[in-house]
């Protein structure tokens, strides 16, 4: 799995509008990249957009971003399906 670097933390951070918690942002970025591999999305590259997309999605959801927590999960299972059925994201 890829590395998890500061620098995607402090945009997650951004995301969420937190200012601290990196080690259980660290630990939820990790969940969400496991759960796109165990989903069957083979390029899980936290620098690609629509990596991005998805882990703001599940982070929104796993920490009740602006009430619409059930609303950014939806969001984040369909985007992993389409990336799972993504050839450019299904294929190493």
């Amino acid at each position: 799995m890829a590395e998890i670097s500061a620098e995607l933390i402090n945009s997650a951070k951004g995301w969420l509008r937190i200012g601290s918690r990196d080690e259980e942002i660290r630990q939820v970025v990790e969940a969400c990249l496991m759960d796109l591999l165990i989903g069957g999305v083979v390029k899980v590259d936290p620098e690609d957009p629509l990596i991005q997309q998805a882990l703001k999605l599940y982070l929104k959801s796993q920490f009740g971003y602006d009430s619409n927590a059930e609303t950014f999960g939806q969001a984040y299972e369909h985007l992993k399906a389409a990336l799972a059925l993504c050839g450019d994201y299904n294929r190493r």
